[in-house]
């Protein structure tokens, strides 16, 4: 394909783009790439650990960096877990570190739940709800909840400020919620959009809508980035303001006129998370507003089918505003990791090493990287690490195996000490006449009195699960729980095994 052709099919992206991308992606719209960034680089995703801040799999130290937090200036203690950030500064040879010279921290919005969330899926794992007109959905184990916000407790009228990315149909796919108090007692709101239906006055006022909100702003409305003559349909602001008690009407106390994506400047290095939108072909789409060359790209995995709604990060170099592509792979829902062997283990942590980063719980041991997320439910640490980890910690954590009594932690949470042990993984022994089975190589302590059941939840008799052909097979993953455990961190005694799907 020629430069000219590949130009007038990104240009055409544009025109794709006014719906699905127009609340942005958490970071300020603004360009942190105008002008160039010779051996620089811009990363932009949540943040998944800390120590300082990880990004996109990328240890970013902060010390140095200037840190704004919705335009405020703040320090590393003001960053969350969960929060999609954009960092410019200095990525190492080895891609892995980088020295951060800025921090940017934006909501994708914040008002209140209009009404009680509804489930999204049919496992109950994920939420939906509206706020401000906006579709937001929550998950699970993707989604961080702070400051009295949970997965559970989510309700009418309470005031979340939302962290998350922007799929195809314009929804927030939420990577952190945090409450913030209750509607209309707090009727602070804050709102990304694409102005229609411009009506301006003779007095420097006027309204427009963002969606189904209509914003009402005065002389006395600030403008920041720009100033009120440059209103105009189409044109992607951010306003803060008070909300009626209508619920769809806004008060504009604030107006941030916004560019979109990373700007039209250049960069060496770039890493980017979001959602694939304005789909054309797997050479040419956006995402997080961005426009994406990657005809030269490799993907992974191999058999990745891009579309509309797919889940990504993609790394390369900016150009004019274009990310040129070199790698373009599957997050979320989409990651190959959902392919491997599950694990979960519930225990007291019997050791901690480092160089690299590892815990042992139950004779498995399970690496630590950057795309690990670490959060302290016990003593609510709100920047959480590895280093804070010691033995004897009560876990709760979510793995993939990796190979012999091994697995890479995909999360991992610190909770008040309890005494149900749970060991979940593959099979990776089993002898039907014995009986007896492994789990990630870890001999299970069955006896007369351990209860048995299928996949389907139904109980089984020892001769049932282990009869040749049985219930239980070898590669199968099953849940091992000792309710009642005298040493957290031993699986002492076969309470239940049963079969998970």
């Amino acid at each position: 394909m020629t430069v000219m052709m590949k130009r007038r099919a990104l240009g055409l992206l544009t025109t794709v783009l006014l719906t699905a991308s127009a609340l942005g992606c958490g970071a300020d719209g603004g360009s942190f790439a105008s002008g160039g960034m010779s051996g620089s680089g811009i990363s932009e995703g949540s943040i998944s650990a800390f120590g300082s801040i990880f990004v996109n799999g990328v240890e970013w130290e902060v010390d140095d960096a200037s840190i704004d937090i919705e335009g405020v200036a703040g320090g590393e203690s003001d960053l969350r877990l969960g929060m999609v950030v954009r960092v410019e500064g200095n990525l190492a040879e080895d891609g892995l570190t980088g020295n951060a010279t800025s921090v940017h921290f934006d909501d994708a919005l914040e008002g209140p739940i209009a009404e009680d969330p509804t489930p999204a899926n049919a496992e109950g794992t994920r939420k939906e709800f509206s706020v401000l007109d906006t579709r937001v959905v929550v998950d699970v184990d993707d989604t961080v909840f702070d400051d009295g916000a949970s997965f559970d407790g989510l309700a009418r009228d309470q005031v979340v400020e939302v962290s998350g990315f922007i799929d195809e149909t314009g929804a927030v796919r939420a990577t952190r919620v945090e409450l913030q108090g209750e509607f209309p007692t707090l009727d602070d709101v804050e709102l990304r959009g694409r102005v229609s239906g411009l009506s301006q006055d003779m007095s420097d006022g006027g309204i427009f809508d963002l969606g189904g909100i209509t914003v009402h702003y005065t002389a006395a409305t600030d403008f920041e980035d720009g100033t009120r003559d440059d209103l105009a349909e189409g044109v992607l602001v951010e306003v803060e303001g008070r909300l009626r008690i209508s619920g769809d009407e806004i008060d504009a106390a604030e107006i941030e006129l916004e560019e979109e994506g990373l700007g039209d400047g250049d960069a060496d290095d770039v890493e980017l998370e979001g959602f694939v939108t304005g789909y054309l072909s797997d050479a040419f789409f956006l995402v997080s507003g961005v426009q994406v060359d990657a005809s030269g790209a490799s993907f992974d995995p191999t058999s990745l089918a891009l579309a509309n709604g797919v889940q990504v990060e993609v790394e390369g170099r900016l150009q004019a505003g274009i990310l040129i592509a070199d790698r373009v792979e599957a997050e979320g829902d989409d990651d190959p990791d959902e392919d491997e062997p599950r694990v979960k283990i519930k225990a007291a942590v019997s050791a901690v090493a480092s160089s690299p980063n590892r815990l042992t719980l139950l004779g498995v041991e399970l690496g630590i990287d950057a795309d690990t997320e670490l959060e302290d439910e016990r003593d609510e640490l709100p920047n959480f690490r590895f280093s804070d980890i010691a033995v004897g910690d009560w876990m709760e954590i979510e793995a993939v195996a990796t190979g012999v009594a091994a697995a890479r932690a995909l999360s991992v949470h610190r909770k008040e000490p309890d005494d149900d042990v749970v060991l979940q993984g593959p099979v990776t022994a089993l002898d039907t006449l014995t009986p007896t089975l492994e789990v990630l190589d870890q001999p299970i302590p069955l006896d007369g009195a351990t209860s048995y059941f299928d996949v389907l939840d139904a109980p089984r008799s020892e001769e049932e699960f282990f009869r040749n052909p049985g219930d239980v097979m070898l590669g199968d993953t099953v849940k091992v729980s000792d309710e009642s455990a005298a040493d957290a961190a031993v699986l002492s005694e076969a309470d239940e095994v049963e079969i998970e799907d």
